[in-house]
């Protein structure tokens, strides 16, 4: 019998394995796309993130307002310290209001400190039944109970609320106006301008920027 002759090696495995491999123009297009699809998806991240922020700050400023509406309802009158002459209350944003604002939680919280959870003694404000008509975590609030703004404009770092002291029906109208109210419509003003005939009214500037000021970035209750 004739032998058989060796068969020759074949060469597509090397030639399988060449072509399998990645040139460095390749791995540079393929890290490219990775970077790409990374910044996309931190820049979704980061305005979920906000998105979220932004809804905490309106269901906080609705909790505000609607608290202290249960309370007039309690008592027949607002939370706001006695005053010969009555007129609208407001307390701002500014950190010179801490003191005014951790006044009105403790006493909506049922005399207690929300950032502590000890008992609280107001002089100013009264809540005699001790009715928690709000409901606040130790990070809602700063040291002094003032309620924080979860999207901050620079130094602004709290809520506003306006509240009818005169109890005239309508907030931002004289003689007993509250002139920092801002105006959303028909033309927004962010200095001051709206009205608003809820008794309390309750606002926050949630834009990051101190330099922007645009009514899409308010929450408020008016």
């Amino acid at each position: 019998m004739r032998a058989r002759s060796p068969m020759k090696q074949s060469p597509v495995p090397f030639r399988l394995s060449k072509a399998s491999s990645f040139t460095l123009v390749e791995l540079l297009v393929v890290m490219a796309i990775i970077a790409i699809l990374a910044g996309v998806l931190l820049s979704a991240g980061s305005m979920a993130l906000k998105a979220a922020l932004r809804a905490k700050a309106a269901n906080m400023a609705t909790q505000l307002q609607t608290a202290t509406l249960n309370y007039y309802t309690e008592y027949s009158v607002y939370p706001v310290p006695y005053a010969a002459t009555p007129i609208d209350t407001v307390i701002t944003d500014v950190a010179a209001s801490k003191t005014s604002w951790g006044n009105l939680i403790e006493t909506l919280c049922g005399n207690i400190k929300p950032s502590t959870g000890g008992a609280a003694t107001q002089t100013a404000i009264t809540n005699s039944r001790g009715i928690a008509f709000l409901s606040l975590k130790t990070t809602d609030v700063d040291a002094n109970d003032a309620p924080l703004n979860p999207l901050p404009t620079g130094s602004a770092i709290y809520f506003n609320i306006a509240i009818d002291g005169d109890y005239d029906g309508i907030l931002g109208v004289a003689p007993s106006a509250v002139t920092t109210m801002p105006k959303f419509s028909p033309t927004f003003a962010a200095a001051g301008g709206g009205t608003s005939t809820a008794g309390v009214a309750v606002w926050a500037n949630c834009n990051g920027s101190t330099n922007i000021v645009n009514p899409n970035f308010y929450v408020h209750t008016y």
